[in-house]
């Protein structure tokens, strides 16, 4: 008896599940960093707030704090739209064509070097930052293919949310992946990992939600276990060019 009495959902208990939010990305943020040779400089800027962004309306725009300023260069001001779940790839006007192919916006502004923090900026507030600004690192941020100097650098898929700190110090291998000079086949895709949250009384006592969240169940006598499959991976494509 107690086992058919586990295997009855109370309704409250699906409310609980249906209400639960899911993580919450606050803002655009930069998703790739390309550091490559001569003027192939690119940035990739990922939208998952949930709304599509018109990038004007938000007046953004792009900092570089060159060698260690704390004050950054013209800023590179952003048009265009930003859908849910895009991106929005920022190049150098003079970048190698593969870069040029997959850009929604080109300037001669952007030009960084590995010692240069690179900000995001809404309204005048930092959202993200590559770098630490105001300090001069030497050659670069990072080592190896994990550096901010003469690679790409990919941001994690568990990453949600950007850095809003300038000031701190800066690791690019806390949240970044890092790949050879002039490696342009991710630019213009980002993955990022996404969970559906569970309370713990859904867990043990939620059978009846199977349909709903993908929970596979195997029932032994009155005993019911799961093996939950909630993280997944989802793949996010350009956004629409400017």
């Amino acid at each position: 008896m107690g086992g058919v009495v586990m295997l009855i959902l109370s309704p409250v208990l699906v409310l609980l599940a249906l209400l639960l939010p899911t993580p919450a990305r606050a803002d655009l943020f930069f998703s790739e960093y390309v550091e490559g040779s001569s003027n192939s400089k690119a940035l990739e800027i990922y939208n998952g707030t949930g709304s599509s962004i018109n990038l004007t309306d938000g007046n953004y725009v792009i900092a570089i704090y060159a060698n260690g300023s704390a004050s950054p260069g013209s800023p590179i001001t952003l048009s265009g739209t930003v859908a849910n779940g895009g991106v929005f790839v920022v190049a150098h006007s003079s970048a190698d064509p593969a870069i040029i192919a997959r850009a929604n916006q080109t300037s001669g502004k952007i030009s960084f070097t590995g010692n240069d923090a690179v900000a995001l900026l809404k309204n005048g507030e930092i959202i993200d930052v590559i770098g630490q600004i105001g300090f001069d690192p030497g050659t670069e941020w990072g080592s190896g293919l994990t550096s901010t100097a003469d690679n790409t650098l990919r941001r994690k898929s568990t990453v949600i949310v950007g850095d809003t700190n300038g000031a701190d110090a800066f690791d690019p291998s806390i949240e970044w992946e890092g790949f050879a000079m002039n490696a342009f086949d991710g630019l213009g895709t980002h993955e990022v990992a996404s969970s559906v949250p569970l309370p713990a009384a859904v867990w043990f006592f939620g059978p009846g939600l199977i349909g709903l969240i993908g929970i596979k169940r195997r029932i032994k006598g009155s005993a019911v276990s799961f093996e939950p499959s909630a993280n997944h991976l989802q793949r996010h494509t350009g956004g629409i060019k400017a």
